[in-house]
């Protein structure tokens, strides 16, 4: 798609099962005092507190119970400055790196944040940060262990904005398989759902490079088979291929932008708070449906979507009458994901946030361009 790029991963990864057991080293030398952000059950960041606390370290424990947002970071940014941070530890779904990322450039500057990302200098975001973060997964989904950017509520504009910037890189990335058997089976889904459809739009986005497309090409088929067994129980074979899509969704989509069905997402998860990865899934169908009928037939951006419909098709078999993407509707349908309604969205709000989802920075990369009318036809079929 793009014959002209470039790529960036600066995060150091270590990936495999029982990997988070060497946290301590993944620490800078010397470090005595770190933050341990973590979910609100903490089952899965359990051992790697015992981890942290075995290696001699004095461990801060902070929970992150609900997505983050600009008063949330800075709320934990202000209990941490009675003493020197060597780190950040983030371990949790993607809620919770995103704010151990945000708390790591904060603590590294000193600074507090407020409502306009703009006040936040450039040049402090285009440095590594001296507070690391070492991120820690423990759903696949979000892959923001590799990611540049933090998503943060910003209630005052009813909105969801990235931070972003190459201080937002996390230092150390350990993603260990192991971890995610603890999330629930609807944060599984919605997480999980989360990583195919990143992996999708990177590989139909309009910035698509070869570099993206090998780690995602492969892994649409790989990510559709993986969900649908882990949710049937599956074996380790499909939790590592879960925790691997998620990781490399993660890296195609620093390196190629997204599309439609997260550009809207973001609109509709400001304004409902609605999870992120649920809204992605309950999309990806309707946007991918738009992008065929827009898409002319016979171009590079209509192949690609026609094989997204066709790995769809292999991996969830279509509906008596349907098309090729129905099979995975009916699948979702079974598995509880929400509508659009059960957030709270209604008919009358489509004209505006069809036209808020057009102007999204992610729709910008869709891999082609959609008016609000066809946002406006892609949120009805997801109501």
């Amino acid at each position: 798609m793009n014959p002209s790029f470039s790529f960036s991963v600066p995060t150091i990864v270590r990936f495999g099962n029982g990997i988070s057991n060497d946290i301590a080293e993944a620490l800078p030398a010397g470090a005595k005092r770190v933050a341990l952000l973590r979910g609100a059950s903490g089952i899965a960041a359990g051992p790697v507190r015992e981890a942290l606390k075995q290696a001699g370290l004095s461990v801060e424990d902070i929970i992150c119970a609900k997505e983050p947002s600009v008063a949330s970071i800075n709320s934990v940014v202000a209990s941490l400055e009675s003493g020197s941070i060597d780190a950040v530890v983030a371990c949790g779904g993607g809620a919770v790196l995103d704010s151990g990322k945000a708390v790591a450039f904060c603590l590294s500057h000193g600074l507090l944040l407020t409502d306009d990302f703009a006040e936040v200098p450039q040049h402090l975001l285009d440095k590594v940060a001296t507070v690391p973060c070492i991120a820690v997964p423990t759903t696949a989904g979000t892959g923001a262990e590799v990611t540049a950017n933090a998503v943060l509520e910003i209630p005052s504009k009813q909105a969801k904005v990235s931070l972003r910037g190459r201080a937002l890189f996390p230092a150390v990335a350990l993603v260990d398989p192991s971890l995610l058997r603890t999330a629930p089976p609807n944060t599984v889904l919605s997480s999980g759902l989360d990583a195919i459809v990143q992996t999708i739009e990177s590989y139909t986005s309009c910035a698509a490079t070869p570099f993206s497309d090998a780690l995602t090409r492969p892994n649409i088929s790989v990510g559709l088979a993986a969900l649908k067994a882990v949710l049937s129980g599956g074996d380790d074979d499909a939790w590592n291929d879960m925790a691997w899509v998620s990781l490399t969704s993660g890296i195609a989509l620093a390196n190629s932008g997204l599309g439609a069905a997260h550009g809207a997402a973001s609109v509709l998860g400001g304004r409902y708070g609605a999870p992120h990865g649920a809204l992605c899934g309950r999309l990806v169908v309707p946007v991918l449906r738009q992008n065929l009928a827009v898409a002319e037939r016979g171009t590079e951006i209509h192949t690609r979507l026609t094989e997204c419909a066709s790995a769809i098709a292999a991996a969830f078999a279509p509906a008596l009458g349907g098309d090729a993407m129905s099979g995975l509707e009916e699948w979702q349908e079974a598995q509880g994901l929400p509508r659009l309604a059960a957030f709270g969205v209604v008919a009358s709000d489509i004209e505006i946030l069809a036209a808020q989802s057009a102007s999204a920075s992610s729709s910008r990369k869709n891999g082609v361009p959609l008016t609000p009318s066809d946002y406006a036809e892609i949120l009805t079929a997801a109501l």
